[in-house]
């Protein structure tokens, strides 16, 4: 059937309502491809991952008229999100859509998977859970569609129900989506076996069937000096670090000197001591016990130097009265306050000491920007919620007349309580309707959330990963011609995925090149079933005409 779609603008289609789902030549071959045989599609932010999920499931849905299918994503509010643009685009009848989180309970999820829905919108989480407790076989499901899914690995929930639909299913058809499924052939790898993936779709905005729709997006990197001020507190933090790596290396623990220990050396550090800890007896206990110590106060000692070179003064000070908060719990917070270094610490940080700069570079370049166009809209990325509070509030003060909010997630930490589910819904309802003009946000507006397109992102720090960087770059040039920023600190926290996010980029290319050249060679596993058309009055009937809205969970 999708040989048959007609139009040079939108989709033609007899699930599809008119005028709703944009033709796009890539989108169609993708689509065509990805219902012969198990497909991940690696596509940038903004170039329609829904759109070809949605192609897929209607080819199955009217071939294949008995058949269900099953569309996953990582969060609740994406899996309505999801729900929603389905119905508003397929001509699809209310009681065919079934929509599943943890708000429903048990024993109504049993029933729903059981009724008489085609279409199911559920969480990963819930389709293990069931399946773990006899409640859903996935044997008749002829298509699973994964959303995000470089979340695929380990103990991740999409490993799992994706093991057991190819193991119970007699045909599988799974369809997994992403931005990016990360840099190393390891990684790509195991999210392709996990997902029994057979071929790889993949696309950039320079393809030449991808470049007419793609709006051209200017980045740019801007480089910006400490402060001389920041100097002491550096140099101090350095040292009280390094005599902790020094104990490490010279009692054994560090096999690499510590001018070439990092982070990453630390965290492996860390698990290799808990490791040593589980396989010792009482006696060796102690010892090992000094050093996860060590390496703990190690760890934090190097977070609190990159939130002062990358975040500034204030971000730093907030970190360390959260640990002083905590010292009655945390006895490796009580080592390090024992410190005598740790005195002069506090008393620098409770002399004046400026903000960041990126922080007056950020506010210039706003302001400018919204000069040049008063009813655009900017999206700030920052990596730690302080950060996001801390920015939200100076902006407030530098833009006058401008509504400015932050946007972070569910979680309560220490003296934050969040934003609740319908608190998030309401500040992106703000944001889409121009309310809200600057909007600071976390880490949890990058991922897949419908933010809508905004003229100006702006990266407060670098990120070394290139799924996050695709994701924030992908929140501009929707619409028209948009900007990037991306603030940098003259630091190694900042300047080493500066340089390393391009690399991992042409990395990843290159790796799913070669991976899908071997994916190719091999034979479909399970031919599907044969097909059986919906009728003409199936179609016809007139339910199918009325969209409906979803406002919660369906069943």
């Amino acid at each position: 059937m999708l040989d048959s779609f007609l139009g040079p603008k939108f989709v033609e289609h007899p699930l599809i309502r008119p005028n709703t789902l944009q033709y796009r030549v890539y989108q169609q071959e993708i689509a065509k491809r990805a219902t012969e045989r198990n497909t991940l599609v690696i596509l940038p932010t903004a170039l329609g991952k829904t759109a070809i999920s949605i192609l897929v499931a209607v080819h199955i849905l009217y071939n294949y008229r008995k058949t269900r299918l099953l569309m996953m994503a990582p969060t609740r509010p994406l899996v309505l999100q999801h729900a929603q643009v389905f119905v508003s685009t397929v001509r699809v009848l209310p009681q065919e859509v079934c929509i599943l989180t943890g708000r429903v309970q048990p024993q109504e999820r049993e029933k729903a998977w059981r009724g008489v829905a085609r279409v199911f919108f559920a969480t990963p989480e819930v389709v293990r859970n069931d399946i773990e407790e006899g409640r859903l076989s996935l044997r008749d499901f002829d298509l699973l569609v994964f959303d995000e899914c470089h979340r695929a690995v380990k103990n991740y929930a999409y490993t799992f129900v994706a093991q057991h639909y190819l193991n119970e299913c007699p045909h599988p058809l799974i369809l997994g989506t992403t931005a990016s499924p990360g840099s190393s052939f390891d990684k790509i790898d195991s999210v392709c076996k996990a997902l029994g993936i057979e071929q790889i779709e993949y696309r950039t905005e320079v393809d030449p069937d991808v470049s007419p729709y793609v709006h051209r997006v200017d980045v740019r990197w801007c480089r910006v000096p400490l402060p001389s001020e920041y100097s002491a507190v550096s140099q101090l933090l350095k040292r009280m670090l390094d005599e902790r790596v020094k104990w490490l290396w010279e009692h054994g623990y560090l096999h690499i000197p510590p001018s070439r220990v990092n982070r990453r050396v630390l965290l492996e550090l860390g698990e290799k001591l808990r490791k040593m800890l589980e396989r010792s007896d009482r006696a060796e206990r102690g010892p090992i016990f000094t050093a996860i110590r060590y390496q703990s106060i190690s760890i934090t000692l190097s977070h609190a130097l990159e939130l002062l070179e990358s975040q500034g003064i204030s971000s730093l000070r907030s970190f360390i009265n959260k640990m002083e908060s905590q010292v009655e719990r945390r006895k490796t917070y009580a080592m390090l306050f024992r410190d005598p270094a740790y005195a002069e610490l506090r008393s620098i940080l409770d002399s004046p000491l400026p903000e960041h700069p990126k922080m007056e570079k950020l506010l210039g370049q706003i302001k400018y920007h919204l000069a040049l166009s008063p009813s655009s809209r900017v999206l700030v990325f920052t990596q730690y919620r302080d950060t996001a509070s801390h920015l939200a509030e100076y902006l407030r003060q530098g833009l006058d007349g401008v509504r400015v909010e932050r946007f972070v997630g569910q979680s309560q930490r220490l003296r934050d309580s969040g934003l609740r589910q319908k608190e998030q819904l309401e500040v992106l309802r703000r944001f889409k309707d121009g309310e809200t003009r600057v909007l600071v946000a976390t880490s949890i507006a990058e991922e897949g959330l419908d933010i809508p397109s905004v003229d100006l992102v702006v990266f407060y720090e670098p990120v070394p990963s290139e799924i996050r960087y695709i994701q924030r770059k992908g929140r501009t040039g929707r619409i028209s011609f948009g900007k990037v920023l991306i603030l940098v600190a003259e630091s190694k926290f900042d300047l080493g995925p500066y340089f390393s996010t391009h690399r991992k980029i042409k990395r990843m290319l290159s790796l799913v090149r070669d991976l899908n050249l071997k994916l190719q060679q091999l034979q479909r596993q399970s031919p599907g079933p044969s097909p059986d058309p919906m009728t003409d009055d199936e179609l016809k009937n007139p339910q199918r005409d009325s969209p409906f809205q979803v406002v919660g969970e369906l069943f």
